[in-house]
């Protein structure tokens, strides 16, 4: 026999529940394996970024602590009591003042963005909820300040309060020491070819403290054939704001040198408004920006400097110049021409001690320059010394050389008894002046005669007698033996001599003649 069973209600019921179930997994798993498509306008919605979640308040304060994602970057709101926005974000708008008849001061603002764009780029929750307090401190309004209820409310409600109150008050002291726009320095070293260029790039905050950490990247752009590329080279700015390289210096010229200073915290705010009225906006954080500061600087090179002496041999009291061939850069500068002597020879020449005279001259190029002249008065050997100034992008050069031989002018005079007796023996006072530096040199005294009359003098036959002598002086010469009646002329000569020229006394003037009775 077959028996049929009935169901009850319950069992009909429980068996529906299970059918809707199965229903609604299956749409479900539908849902998941089919993507929904985007909303317009989803990317530029605020979405939590870091931070922590607070009572809602229906303001746009409320809800959150921290910072929210935009289009991958993280915002925080700066209008607190507005509403929250729902409807979307503008693109980033940069401003340094925030409108308004209550708005923020400039200072405020500044502060706003130093804290924006150097703490509001880290994701961490603490460090995130101190931003939004800190800001909407400055930026918010006298009731959202981190003291006063709303805004002491919102830090009480985050998940670690006490470090977030230490971090904002860590920001605020920073941002009112710190806040305002960055100034870049580059100061760098003329440098010789050969050597290194000095670059020093010193990074200021907004009140003239100096900025530590901050990546340096040095280069030297200029290329060609006058100064090649150098760099780049990386650093970092130490404590004291500086940060300091050396560039190699290869060629002289005026070289560029460039420093890229990167992760500068802003000064003012990039805002995205909301697209609706009404609804809050948001600041971004975490933006900084690369400050680019350049110096022109010289490497000096070497001048060329050869001399010639003009005339390399003269006489005393004659003129006497050097010619100066100069090379370098081409630019006007000023040569200097001193006359150093006299010597006594030519091995003991140098250019120590005082000048004779010292010239100067113009160079106004490259090329041949002739001093101005300058004349010795002493026999002896001189030299020349030229000293070239430098300019921007050449060294002073000095050359001494160009040796000068100039001969003095010898004297010698005689003086001879004015009479005689047959078969005596007579001798004349010979001086010698004008040599340089003494002798020795050789006197000759000469005796000419007898004559009948003085007029005669000076001519025909003659006795001479040679005496090796120190140098200047009187002396007496050798004697003679006049044994016939007449007229007897004397004369006295000396050679010339490297610094002199020869000299010879007068001869039959009075003095110089003597009468044998």
């Amino acid at each position: 026999m077959s028996t049929t069973t009935t169901p009850t209600a319950r069992a009909v019921r429980r068996r529906a529940t299970a059918a809707l179930l199965a229903v609604l997994l299956a749409a479900a798993t539908a849902l998941v394996a089919l993507p929904a498509p985007r909303a317009a306008g989803a990317d530029d919605r605020g979405r939590h970024w870091a931070g922590f979640r607070i009572p809602k308040t229906g303001h746009a304060a409320g809800g959150w602590i921290g910072g929210y994602r935009v289009d991958g970057t993280p915002v925080f709101v700066i209008t607190p009591g507005r509403r929250p926005n729902r409807a979307g974000f503008r693109p980033a708008d940069a401003t340094s003042n925030l409108r308004g008849p209550k708005g923020p001061s400039g200072a405020a603002t500044e502060r706003a963005a130093w804290i924006l764009s150097k703490y509001g780029g880290h994701k961490d929750a603490v460090q995130a909820a101190a931003v939004d307090a800190a800001v909407l401190h400055l930026l918010g309004g006298r009731a959202w300040r981190f003291g006063a209820p709303r805004g002491a409310a919102r830090i009480r409600a985050s998940g670690d309060p006490a470090t977030v109150r230490r971090y904002v008050r860590l920001m605020l002291r920073g941002s009112r020491a710190s806040a305002g726009p960055h100034q870049v320095a580059v100061v760098a070293s003329t440098a010789d070819v050969g050597g290194v260029t000095g670059v020093t790039v010193r990074v200021t905050d907004g009140h003239g403290g100096p900025v530590a950490g901050l990546p340096v990247r040095v280069t030297s752009p200029d290329g060609g054939p006058s100064q090649p590329a150098a760099g780049p080279i990386d650093t970092v700015t130490g404590d004291d704001g500086r940060a300091v390289v050396r560039l190699a210096a290869p060629l002289a010229g005026w070289r560029t040198v460039v420093a890229e200073v990167g992760q500068v915290p802003l000064h003012w705010l990039r805002v995205r408004r909301g697209d609706r009225k009404r609804q809050a906006s948001a600041a971004e954080g975490g933006v900084r920006r690369t400050i680019v500061a350049s110096a022109r600087v010289a490497v000096r090179g070497p001048q060329s400097l050869t001399l010639a002496a003009d005339p390399a041999v003269l006489v005393a009291g004659s003129p006497a110049r050097v010619v100066a061939t100069i090379g370098g850069d081409g630019s006007s500068r000023t040569a200097t021409a001193s006359l150093h002597g006299p010597f006594a020879s030519a091995s003991a020449a140098s250019c120590s001690g005082a000048a004779v005279a010292t010239v100067s001259m113009p160079v106004v190029g490259d090329g041949a320059y002739a001093s101005p002249a300058i004349a010795p008065s002493a026999g002896g050997y001189y030299l020349w010394r030229v000293a070239v100034d430098g300019t921007d992008t050449s060294v002073p050069v000095a050359s001494c050389g160009a040796p000068v031989r100039v001969r003095a002018r010898a004297t010698v005079s005689l003086t001879a008894p004015s009479s005689a007796a047959p078969s005596d023996v007579v001798s004349a006072q010979v001086t010698v002046a004008g040599l340089p530096f003494g002798g020795p040199i050789d006197v000759t005294t000469s005796l000419y005669g007898p004559y009948g009359t003085a007029t005669e003098a000076c001519t025909g036959n003659h006795r001479d007698v040679v005496q090796r002598r120190p140098g200047n002086g009187t002396f007496t010469s050798i004697s003679f033996q006049v044994d016939e009646s007449g007229w007897y002329a004397w004369r006295a000569s000396v050679p010339e001599g490297d610094l002199w020229l020869g000299a010879t006394s007068i001869c039959g003037a009075v003095g110089t003649l003597t009468q044998v009775p």
